[in-house]
């Protein structure tokens, strides 16, 4: 579990610091304060083995690429466009990990007329008394190709960044359209026999499903029913299910490891949400996953206060907001945020 966390520099994000982070953290704030980029942050502190979920969350951000975004990020010629500073509860060792980002140009081999833009990542992570006088390099290159935007990852030799093995999984629906990853998901939850646990959280929705499958040449998720022989998918019931089956089994995928979900309660009918996000922490807290979720709805912070009391002590809520050169993080426990709203109705967002 990451216990403090260092954000020098990304984004609206300047020098802020969260101590003490807890088993359910919850970022709460006005637009724009930085709740997402906190989100993102954890993956591009270095932790991860999974290189390609790193490239995927910074590509997912935008619909459409353009070297105005990345220059927004990262800003060129700054010496370290990130500083980031992560320590983990079972050591007192931190690891730090800097960013620096580059951009060149590339004459194309088979068009000598065509010039690819180049925007480069280089990530320099040191492990205090591991890895100090060893430390990891690895870089995700993006280049701006006439077909697109392609997408190439360079490993540490051993092809692991710290040898951490630490499960990760990201969920943002305001970002991306994630079907691809979706069903890449579903195919680790088969191989590890977890479908009756997913059936069991779908139930939430319509307690009638009883088994689902993957079918088709398309590979579409069907959803089947008691009493019913044509099967539904995911998009006859509506976006809320959708998101659903993602957050549950991206909940699944990372036992003892991190969840970030980014507004957790947009999609999800409210009749719904009470019942999911109290079995979604269960899942969470029995498979020891620590978990980092955003979210801009009163209700949504009231049902984790309300409906999780035996969890209080694994919650915390911060709230962000920007002041001159720094973001600042105010820090309430489950406890006393819960005493808050009861006794005088204090809005924390």
């Amino acid at each position: 579990m990451i216990k403090d966390f260092i954000i020098n520099d990304y984004r609206g994000l300047k020098n802020l610091t969260l101590n003490d982070l807890n088993k359910i953290n919850v970022f709460v704030g006005p637009n724009n304060c930085g709740k997402t980029s906190i989100l993102e942050a954890v993956i591009l502190s270095g932790l991860f083995d999974d290189i390609d979920l790193l490239a995927d969350t910074l590509k997912s951000r935008y619909h459409n690429f353009s070297p105005e975004y990345f220059k927004s990020l990262f800003p060129v010629d700054h010496n370290s466009a990130i500083y980031i500073k992560t320590r983990l509860n079972n050591s007192n060792k931190t690891l730090h990990t800097n960013l620096k980002y580059d951009k060149s140009q590339m004459i194309n081999n088979d068009d000598a007329d065509s010039i690819s833009d180049i925007y480069e990542l280089q990530f320099l992570c040191s492990y205090t008394d591991i890895i100090k006088d060893d430390p990891k390099n690895f870089s995700i290159r993006f280049e701006n190709v006439k077909d697109g935007l392609k997408i190439v990852t360079g490993k540490s030799p051993d092809n692991d960044i710290l040898n951490l093995h630490i499960p990760c999984k990201f969920v943002s629906f305001s970002r991306f359209e994630g079907t691809s990853r979706l069903i890449s998901d579903v195919d680790k939850i088969l191989e590890q026999n977890l479908r009756q646990k997913l059936i069991d959280i779908l139930k939430i929705f319509d307690d009638k499903i009883i088994n689902f499958e993957i079918v088709g040449k398309d590979r579409t998720i069907k959803l089947f029913k008691e009493n019913q022989n044509a099967p539904l998918t995911l998009y006859d019931y509506g976006n809320g299910m959708y998101k659903a089956f993602f957050i549950a089994t991206s909940a699944l995928l990372s036992k003892n490891g991190i969840l970030l979900i980014d507004e957790i309660e947009a999609g999800i009918h409210n009749k719904a949400l009470r019942d999911f996000i109290e079995k979604l922490l269960d899942v969470c807290s029995v498979n020891h996953v620590q978990v980092f979720l955003t979210t801009h709805s009163l209700e949504t912070i009231d049902i984790i206060l309300d409906d999780c009391q035996s969890q209080l002590d694994d919650i915390s809520i911060y709230h962000i907001r920007s002041k001159e050169l720094r973001t600042i993080a105010k820090k309430y426990s489950g406890k006393k945020l819960s005493t808050l709203r009861n006794e005088i109705g204090f809005d924390v967002r």
